[in-house]
């Protein structure tokens, strides 16, 4: 399953649906700014959820920065501004989400020439209850049962989020001023393909954050349909409504005061994530036993295949014996022979011809040995096996009746 930080977002600030970048900018960044255009000040100093707030290759200043991008567009309905709304894995430290975050920011001011701010929000982050935050982890392995989901007022401690406002004009850091516009994202064609090169990009480096971080659960910012046509995903699942600000804060207020969300949307979205679950746990459980079927078939296809080198082998072995001439060929094709790995192998390569050997496969060592003698090696005994017998040993190999009849004459 994805990871539920897989969220990126870009939206076009524009006059039509921004009554001001500046306020915008001032949410963004938690400040007391003014605005020189509609001649008010917005005030978000009493946010306690903004962590970090940096601005890239852009002066250190958004109330002026902000304020100039604003006047340097004089269209009615001009675009002054993009939002970059990227969750951030709540596994990863503070420190490392700033460096992720930064160099993200500074690949789109290398690649496109956006500048930017970025502020990156954690809910709690004032005053924040470690024991909340622990309790909202997922279980892990150690745990008897999946500990309750406790939740404040103030919003969600895992919904740790960035806010990246990128103007839509070049900057001049030698006039300190804006510049030409970036056309390259109002394109058609080139828009589309630049915001799927970003998320791309952003998958790529949160991805390997994760990693490092040992996170099994990765970030997968493709469509489910998507997902699913390249096989990473179960086909059906359905994507869950928007709640926005108004459904979440009805949401908060349900859960505190019922326990649960039994608004018609908290419903609908509970009845699409069940549904959801229950597919990813299917296709899971189909994956695996496919993964192991193939690897059953592998390894039968493997196995068929030494066998018919083994064999081979053994063909082969056996018309070097038939062609050897001399006794000394003959007894070093059959020291050689792969089975015919016994302590006299003149002896067992004459019963075997004969038809009168009883192959058995020794447990400890697994080779075929004698069931007269049973004296093959073993490692065990630690002994080499000797391809040449004494003539003592050879008068003990024979059987009884000619044994008599030696000493009777």
């Amino acid at each position: 399953m994805r990871h539920k930080a897989s969220r990126f977002e870009v939206k076009v600030r524009n006059r039509s649906n921004t009554a001001s970048i500046v306020a915008a900018a001032a949410y963004c960044t938690g400040g007391r700014y003014h605005c020189d255009r509609t001649g008010k000040v917005k005030n978000y100093s009493r946010r306690r959820d903004v962590v970090s707030v940096e601005s890239i290759k852009l002066p250190n200043d958004p109330e002026k920065v902000f304020n100039a991008a604003c006047s340097k567009e004089k269209h009615p309905r001009a675009r002054l501004a993009r939002e970059i709304l990227v969750s951030l894995p709540h596994e990863l430290p503070l420190k490392r989400q700033r460096v992720l975050v930064r160099g993200f920011c500074l690949w789109m001011h290398d690649r496109y020439g956006m500048s930017s701010m970025a502020a990156i929000h954690h809910p709690l982050a004032h005053g924040l209850d470690q024991e909340i935050l622990r309790d909202m982890i997922p279980m892990t392995e150690g745990q008897k049962e999946v500990p309750k989901l406790r939740k404040d007022e103030r919003g969600n401690p895992l919904n740790q989020h960035v806010h990246i406002l990128c103007p839509t004009r070049f900057w001049n850091d030698e006039t300190g001023s804006f510049g030409q516009k970036i056309r390259d994202l109002d394109g058609i064609v080139s828009g589309p393909q630049i915001v799927q090169e970003m998320r791309d990009e952003w998958q790529k480096r949160v991805n390997r954050e994760l990693t490092k971080a040992n996170v099994p659960m990765l970030v997968d910012l493709r469509s489910y349909e998507k997902a699913a046509a390249n096989g990473d995903a179960p086909g059906g699942l359905t994507p869950q409504p928007k709640m926005g600000p108004r459904n979440t804060a009805r949401k908060r207020r349900r859960i505190l005061e019922n326990g649960s969300d039994d608004t018609h949307l908290g419903k609908t979205r509970a009845k699409i994530q069940a549904k959801n679950e229950e597919l990813w746990k299917s296709w899971l459980l189909i994956r695996d036993l496919e993964r192991e079927k193939a690897r059953l078939k592998d390894s039968e296809l493997i196995a068929a295949k030494n066998e018919t080198a083994r064999l081979a082998k053994v063909d082969e072995a056996n018309t070097n014996i038939e062609a050897a001439r001399t006794a000394d060929a003959r007894a070093k094709a059959i020291e050689n022979a792969p089975h015919l790995d016994t302590l006299d192998p003149t002896r067992a390569a004459i019963l075997w011809a004969q038809g009168r050997m009883e192959k058995k496969i020794d447990p400890k060592s697994d080779r075929t040995i004698d069931p007269e003698t049973e004296t093959a090696a073993t490692p065990e005994s630690k002994q080499q096996p000797r391809f040449a017998m004494s003539q003592k040993a050879k008068q003990r190999a024979r059987p009884p009746r000619q044994r008599q009849r030696k000493i009777g004459s």
